[in-house]
């Protein structure tokens, strides 16, 4: 680094630690947030720092006084994108009927929110961040991770083998992930075609892991409401 760099990077973190103190600044940082969810869905999901910085009105400079990177804001779009999306599908989990009922309501979402937000879904899939240190990525997919719990709730032995749970949800996120980012590119079915298949992919990957642990369900029959308890949740995903 060149002695002009190092004193540029110098002064911007100086101005970053004295812009941490000033009112307003998590205000201004969510303002960024929002114009790079913009700037992504406008340009797609390698939007630049140009564009994010002209969607929010500030010149780069400014910019680098609330995140330290680029990095740094994607992972902060990443985790915005991902609560976003977890809170749709958490309000379909309390579905009563039979498990390909159950498992319909949270896929459904899950698409639909893809299909309206296309960038967006690529940018929070193809970002995953796996490298971070934790527990839960923004990135894992956030129907895998939220159908694990409630897996847990319908099935109360579907997270007794934490490092089973883990497999489990690991083929439904991949599963989940890869078909919706190629429907995305391709377009080869309907938005319905891909749900009924989606939902049926994603049971029998369920019913396999049932059948490990000796259960066999009808996936048209009703199951008992579902029931919470601290011992049943399984590991979440990494």
């Amino acid at each position: 680094m060149g002695i002009v760099e190092r004193k540029h990077w110098v002064d911007t973190t100086a101005v970053r630690r004295a812009t941490s103190r000033l009112p307003g600044r998590d205000l201004r940082r969510e303002q960024i947030i929002k114009a790079a969810l913009s700037a992504i869905e406008e340009n797609g999901p390698h939007a630049l720092t140009g564009q994010i910085a002209d969607k929010a009105g500030l010149g780069r400079t400014h910019f680098y006084r609330h995140f330290a990177s680029k990095e740094e804001l994607d992972l902060a779009v990443a985790r915005y994108v991902h609560r976003e999306l977890t809170a749709k599908i958490r309000l379909t989990l309390g579905v009563r009927g039979s498990p390909l009922d159950v498992i319909r309501a949270p896929v459904t979402q899950h698409v639909v929110w893809a299909d309206e937000n296309p960038n967006l879904y690529r940018f929070l899939v193809n970002r995953h961040y796996r490298r971070s240190t934790e527990k839960s990525a923004p990135g894992s997919s956030a129907f895998a991770s939220e159908l694990a719990l409630a897996g847990a709730r319908y099935f109360p032995r579907y997270g007794e083998d934490s490092a089973a749970a883990d497999r489990n949800v690991a083929a439904i996120m991949g599963l989940i992930d890869a078909s919706v980012l190629w429907w995305l590119d391709h377009r080869d079915s309907t938005r319905e075609e891909l749900v009924v298949r989606l939902t049926r992919q994603t049971w029998l990957i369920i019913d396999d892991r049932l059948r490990e642990l000796g259960i066999q369900l009808d996936p048209q029959s009703p199951l008992n409401d579902p029931t919470v308890s601290s011992s049943t949740t399984p590991a979440s995903p990494r």
